[in-house]
């Protein structure tokens, strides 16, 4: 599903999704194909629900956005830190 069907069909929501297709483009991930899983009326719902839902499958690719956003895309950032020893 695209980001603007997501967008008409939840307006001024946030959605929990799945990015079942994704690529990356100057710093920032863009979704090309979602799964809308729910919508919700404020952000904590949507988090709670999605750290339920993550840590039942931590493999899928899961988001919480806002329909008040144009375009779906997130900035990644490169986590510097303490590696284990391997």
């Amino acid at each position: 599903m695209q980001w603007v069907e997501i967008r008409r069909m939840q307006p001024d929501a946030w959605v929990l999704v799945e990015a079942l297709q994704v690529h990356f483009e100057d710093k920032f991930w863009v979704f090309d194909d979602l799964a809308l899983i729910r919508a919700f009326a404020g952000s904590a719902e949507a988090w709670s629900e999605y750290e339920a839902l993550h840590k039942a499958k931590p493999d899928r690719d899961l988001w919480v956005l806002s329909t008040e956003w144009p375009e779906p895309k997130v900035e990644a950032f490169v986590w510097l830190g303490v590696r284990p020893a391997e």
